[in-house]
């Protein structure tokens, strides 16, 4: 009861309160749950600002909630999936190193070096059909990461 109330309250807040910034903020799955919970202590929207890759922003919604018990694991997934899906780290695949590749766009790091040797023999990616061109790169990992791909 006392969980439902903090959550019930935290959204009427989010949405009585909402500030044109916070209007900004991307719609998706886990928006709602992202703004009910996090406004409790600060404008959501601070979030717009960092570019984490999903183990940072994971790190760090534990860093925040470990003393709210109210939020549920549920909950709390959402929120790095908001986060790492709308404020995501992004990697210039012409000029980062096989290992920055590989944890900003979460792939393995043979792959990372695949891309890297694949740039150094052919030249710069123009684009993300150039990088999908890579031998023995998984196009659909490339495809979910093109929000974090600049070339």
């Amino acid at each position: 009861m006392r969980r439902r109330s903090l959550v019930a309250g935290l959204i009427l807040c989010a949405c009585a309160g909402a500030s044109v910034a916070q209007d900004a903020l991307p719609d998706g799955p886990g928006r709602e749950v992202f703004q009910a919970v996090c406004s409790e202590c600060h404008e959501p929207a601070r979030a717009a600002a960092k570019q984490w890759t999903r183990a940072q922003w994971k790190d760090k919604v534990l860093e925040m909630l470990q003393e709210a018990p109210d939020v549920t694991e549920m909950e709390r997934e959402q929120i790095v999936e908001y986060l790492s899906r709308n404020f995501a780290k992004k990697v210039n695949v012409n000029k980062a190193p096989a290992a920055e590749i590989a944890a900003t766009l979460e792939i393995p790091t043979k792959d990372a070096a695949s891309i890297v040797a694949y740039r150094e023999a052919q030249g710069s990616f123009k684009s993300l059909d150039d990088l999908k061109k890579v031998p023995g790169l998984d196009a659909r990992a490339v495809e979910s990461n093109k929000r974090r791909v600049e070339f």
